[in-house]
């Protein structure tokens, strides 16, 4: 076993490396890149003053106005610090403080199960794909879901004691609405000793281990009672949960799914073929377990089955799982190597002859600079279409005037740059639908260029939705619907750049 101060070292450089790895494609792209970096850093910012937030009067059409739930209060706690810092600052240190916790906690399990030469695979984490790496460089709250998740795993393998899951758990479930997922870690774990090989079928060993399970659930639960803004935040999270997913699948109501983002579908074949880095680790750690028995371990068959079952899902239905599968795939083979290391050469050949490591090696080169060449290629960062046309209104918008947005998510930057106005639905147009099905569909038929009554496009938005200005994405979807409102009377265009329209149809003197 390599000396353990100079492995310390070893895979404290290489977690400071991926680090400096991606956020050089942050410092190079600095604009927000995603809507959803306004809401959050807005949120902070307001938290600031305003701590809990108890309604969220900005988005009137949203379920969140009068009783507003903090879906990741702990995220939005640490961004509080950077808030007051200009957005492209502050969307730096965003992510490069989940960036940190994310690596850390994965070469700290490393670290704890003493995997030899654990800094290769931390670096591994440079590797996976465009798809990881654009959410790995987002001021998002899917950072600590990828650090926990392998947190949660680690302690799991660890057998940590009862008091630690149930600390974890409930960090997990205040940092991100899915820290319930942790529940279904435990539940793998519990049953992975059934798929044990002869190895892993030590005294006890294919025991169902309900314990885990009892302290994560009860850990969690408990997050969810000291939640700030309990009991709301339950209602919340079964939207989220089991409404968003529905209403995005072909099941779901159809003008709903014409407005949810791209994360919960399916990618393309040309989107997943892109992310071929991502599948390696998983096929080869599922090659060794077919071929090798012994190494079929409750930890390795856990890990194993998280990564791959995510990878799938991802792969089919929900792309936002990839991101998440990606890392855990990686854990996957180092606790592969791990449980090899611990039975010894003698327990079963070597891992593809002496040429592993020049393979190793090779495939984290090209993986590496295949994943900073992809993602760069989609410009993330370059620019933010709505920056520009959120700035203006936030200095000449008429203080309590309503925004139609006719792409739903010019609500957040709106928050963040206007904040005097008020707009649609931030975050998920799922929380629009819930609160007024039928005026959802007819927001949704007016921004898509399709009316049925006899009123112009600018008579409805101001009759239903008592807007004074509508923002207009300068994009073929919204063409017809620009065309309509701009023919209207009293319709006046006050801003326009390349990227955005901004529409007064209660323009002074008309």
């Amino acid at each position: 076993m390599e000396n353990r101060r100079a492995a310390a070292v070893k895979l404290v450089l290489a977690g400071l490396a991926v680090v400096a790895f991606y956020l050089a494609a942050r410092i190079a792209a600095p604009a927000p890149w995603s809507y959803d970096e306004y809401y959050h850093l807005g949120v902070a910012r307001e938290l600031r003053s305003h701590f809990p937030l108890r309604s969220f009067p900005w988005t009137p059409f949203s379920i969140l106005s009068d009783h507003y739930a903090d879906k990741e209060p702990l995220f939005h706690l640490l961004l509080m610090p950077f808030a007051g810092l200009p957005i492209e600052q502050a969307g730096l240190a965003g992510a490069a403080l989940g960036q940190l916790f994310s690596t850390a906690a994965f070469a700290a399990v490393l670290w704890r199960l003493r995997v030899r030469r654990a800094w290769a695979y931390v670096l591994g984490l440079a590797a996976l794909g465009s798809m990881f790496a654009m959410r790995f460089d987002m001021c998002r709250p899917h950072l600590l879901l990828m650090g926990f998740s392998v947190l949660m795993l680690g302690l799991l393998i660890v057998e940590a004691r009862g008091a630690v899951l149930l600390a974890a758990a409930a960090l997990f479930g205040l940092a991100h609405a899915g820290g319930w997922i942790a529940i279904v870690y435990a539940a793998a774990w519990a049953l992975a000793g059934l798929l044990a090989g002869p190895a892993g079928r030590e005294p006890g060993a294919r025991r169902f281990l309900w314990r885990p399970i009892a302290w994560i659930a009860a850990g969690w639960t408990l997050g969810q009672l000291v939640h700030p803004n309990f009991p709301q935040n339950l209602k919340l999270l079964a939207l989220q949960t089991l409404v968003v997913p529905f209403e995005a699948s072909p099941a779901g109501n159809a003008a709903l799914r014409s407005q949810i983002g791209e994360e919960l579908s399916a990618p393309g074949i040309a989107i997943l073929a892109e992310q071929w880095t991502v599948f390696l680790a998983p096929a080869l750690v599922l090659a060794v377990l077919l071929r090798e028995p012994r190494l079929r371990t409750r930890a390795t068959v856990t890990c194993a089955a998280v990564a791959i079952g995510f990878l799938l899902i991802g792969s089919l239905f929900l792309r936002r799982l990839i991101e998440l599968g990606a890392p855990l795939g990686i854990l996957a083979l180092a606790v592969l190597a791990w449980e090899r290391e611990k039975q010894g050469p003698q327990a079963c050949g070597r891992l593809l002859g002496g040429w592993g490591p020049w393979i190793a090696a090779f495939a984290l080169a090209i993986g590496s600079l295949w994943t900073s060449i992809t993602v760069r290629s989609y410009g993330f960062g370059q620019v933010s279409a709505p920056q520009e046309m959120a700035r203006w209104l936030g200095e000449h918008g008429q203080r309590g005037a309503r925004v139609f947005t006719a792409q739903w998510a010019d609500s957040a930057p709106l928050f963040y740059s206007a904040p005097q106005l008020q707009s649609l639905v931030a975050l998920d147009p799922t929380f629009f639908y819930a609160r007024d099905p039928a005026r959802f569909r007819e927001y949704v038929d007016l921004v898509q260029g399709r009316r049925t009554d006899e009123t112009t496009a600018a008579d409805a938005v101001r009759r239903h939705f008592a807007a004074r200005y509508v923002t207009l994405w300068r994009n073929p979807v919204f063409e017809s619907f620009a065309r309509q409102l701009v023919a209207a009377p009293r319709v006046a265009e006050v801003y326009r750049d390349p990227y955005y329209l901004v529409l007064d149809l209660s323009p002074p003197g008309r």
